[in-house]
């Protein structure tokens, strides 16, 4: 079940991310990581569509990691952008070029391999409070440096940095999820008031969608989206490690040679398809119509 539920996220991921750049591309740049940001793109249909489309991801998210690891499901996450390819062609003029197909078919061969060879093994569900405090550590100054360093930098690089940030973020709410299932599992829903999780859990979240957000205000969806796409599963994979033992079945030099090629592939080919026009909405053939909220 956990890879039905993770390729379902990642779809809807995917989909969630063209609504919403086309609404925070278009609002004032002086409100970036404002939370006025938030309040401006919210009064927008397309956004609201958007939003509710991530929440959905986010329950068929949780649901995955209930039945299988955070390597697994942070890798499948990525596959959203194969269905958004051929989704995104339909009521458009054109069609997806070969180099479009080439990068999704990398993808597909990068995930197959990784997942066949690799083949993830959960761990447990509680991580200590030491190894939580390295990850916040490590996370929150990858935010604060991509946040700092780009704030006066042109929209290209700000996107790019933003979207470095927002992966950082959503990985410890990934992981975070991780520890919060486990709390439903041992203690009931009841339980989730009285540990800590559930509420760094909401702060990330929060956290995370001001900079998703901010980052599809910097600049073009082929700048962010590639960044995000890379950086949240790498650094949840890193964090599904380190924080609850996770391993790969891979033995010897040569099957963690083919399971490390197969990354790199895959992450070639979701940078690829992530800048793919059919993929950000840059093609003008299809554009949803966004009216100024009113004042």
């Amino acid at each position: 079940m956990a890879y039905v539920f993770a390729l379902s996220a990642g779809l809807c991921y995917a989909i969630a991310s063209v609504f919403q750049h086309k609404v925070a591309q278009a609002a004032p740049s002086d409100l970036s990581m404002s939370p006025r940001l938030l309040l401006e793109v919210a009064q927008h249909p397309i956004w609201l569509f958007g939003i509710t489309l991530d929440i959905g991801a986010y329950f068929l998210e949780a649901a995955a990691l209930a039945n299988g690891s955070i390597v697994l499901v942070q890798t499948l996450l990525v596959s959203g952008l194969l269905f958004a390819l051929p989704l995104s062609a339909i009521g458009r003029e054109h069609r997806p070029r070969r180099n479009d197909w080439f990068a999704a078919a990398a993808v597909v061969l990068g995930i197959v391999v990784f997942l066949s060879v690799g083949d993830p093994n959960d761990g447990h569900s509680r991580a200590t409070t030491l190894d939580w405090v390295i990850a916040f550590a490590v996370c929150g100054s990858i935010m604060v440096t991509m946040v700092v360093i780009t704030r006066h930098a042109q929209p290209h690089y700000r996107a790019l940095g933003l979207a470095v940030a927002t992966g950082a973020s959503y990985a410890l709410t990934a992981a975070l999820t991780k520890q919060v299932v486990g709390i439903v599992e041992r203690h009931g829903f009841a339980g989730l008031l009285m540990h800590w999780p559930t509420y760094g859990l909401a702060v990330f979240a929060i956290i995370g969608l001001l900079l998703n957000q901010s980052a599809f205000n910097a600049g073009h969806l082929a700048a962010s989206l590639p960044a995000l796409a890379v950086t949240n599963p790498m650094l949840s994979s890193i964090l599904g490690v380190a924080l609850f033992e996770e391993t790969l079945s891979a033995h010897g030099i040569l099957q963690y040679s083919i399971t490390a090629a197969a990354v790199v592939v895959m992450l070639g080919g979701v940078v690829r398809l992530a800048r793919s026009p059919f993929v950000t909405g840059e093609d003008e053939s299809w554009r949803p119509a966004i009216t100024p909220a009113a004042p």
